[in-house]
């Protein structure tokens, strides 16, 4: 129930950020977002954003430590993966929006594909008997902070305020990413789903990497027990090019802040910024997690996903006192 009422949720920022990519066709928000609240005021969003950009990647850098030196490189020393992470991320940040995007084309297709059919095998295994339990167990409480705890994942459409001019925001592209947003709840259900029938709630809601945990458990030689390489093949593609679109996005808020000065620096100090925080969390994993699950942590990401919406509040306000945009 969280999923799906998160997920919805999660079409309200969306529609924000495309009716504010709207406002102004060709031009990106960063460039005339200060027509809207002001320059000083539109500058400190911008720098407000750049840093949730570059913290955002430090989870990622992080977060690939943790599964890789847990489970495939014990022993190595966290700064070496998260350099070598760092260099990949950068490279692919300097390749430009377009290769981005053409990377991102590819491994969607394959992502949703191999996500389908790892849940066509891992339906052999699972205990159908529990699924009355999906319908009978309501918690008010525990739904709505379970759904904010979504939204705040599957929210963050404000990066896209960032493909503009490269590509326009359109009320046809508003329906091309809810429906990306519809089959990304359906997969995100499968797959839990599957864990929870496969390992139980108790066991089930405790892992962190359900689908490759699958793979390890099965006793099987044939596919399904030799899987794990793929699966782990996709999600480190999807999590470089993730970052790799954080810290591009980055880039373009520094630009506007600081114009052309040094702007070859821009992507190699932002992603060494990102390592520096990931190396000092690994100093402190506990301190990691507590902030990577708080509660405060989500509202903090919603405040900032909820960009869009402010601006075009503002942008409504103005027109309608007949200011407009400057």
């Amino acid at each position: 129930m969280a999923l799906i009422l998160g997920g919805l949720l999660a079409l309200i920022p969306l529609f924000f950020t495309i009716q504010t990519g709207k406002l102004k066709p060709g031009t990106g928000w960063v460039d005339f977002g200060g027509e809207i609240v002001g320059q000083w005021l539109h500058k400190a969003v911008v720098f407000l954003l750049l840093g949730w950009c570059i913290y955002y990647v430090s989870y990622d850098i992080q977060n690939f430590v943790l599964f890789f030196g847990g489970n495939y490189l014990r022993g190595t020393p966290p700064l070496f993966i998260q350099i070598v992470i760092g260099l990949v991320i950068m490279y692919t940040a300097h390749l430009g929006f377009s290769s981005i995007v053409y990377m991102s084309d590819g491994i969607a297709l394959i992502f949703i594909f191999s996500t389908l059919f790892s849940v066509y095998l891992f339906i052999q295994n699972a205990n159908f008997a529990m699924l009355p339990a999906f319908i009978h167990y309501y918690n008010p409480h525990s739904l709505f902070k379970d759904s904010i705890s979504v939204l705040s994942w599957l929210g963050e459409w404000v990066v896209f305020l960032f493909i503009a001019p490269e590509l326009k925001l359109s009320n046809r592209m508003l329906k091309r990413f809810s429906v990306t947003t519809v089959i990304l709840i359906v997969i995100m259900l499968l797959g839990w789903a599957m864990t929870m029938l496969n390992f139980g709630p108790y066991l089930g809601k405790d892992l962190q990497y359900p689908y490759l945990q699958l793979v390890q458990t099965s006793s099987s030689a044939d596919l399904m027990g030799n899987a794990d390489p793929l699966l782990i093949g996709i999600w480190s593609f999807s999590m470089f090019i993730h970052s790799a679109f954080l810290i591009y996005v980055a880039y373009k808020c520094a630009l506007y802040l600081w114009k052309q000065k040094a702007e070859a620096y821009y992507i190699p100090v932002m992603t060494f910024c990102s390592i520096i925080i990931a190396y000092l969390y690994s100093k402190n994993v506990a301190k990691y997690t507590h902030d990577y699950y708080a509660f405060s942590t989500q509202i903090i990401w919603l405040n900032i996903e909820f960009i869009p919406m402010y601006y075009y509040i503002v942008a409504a306000i103005r027109m309608k006192a007949g200011r407009g945009m400057k």
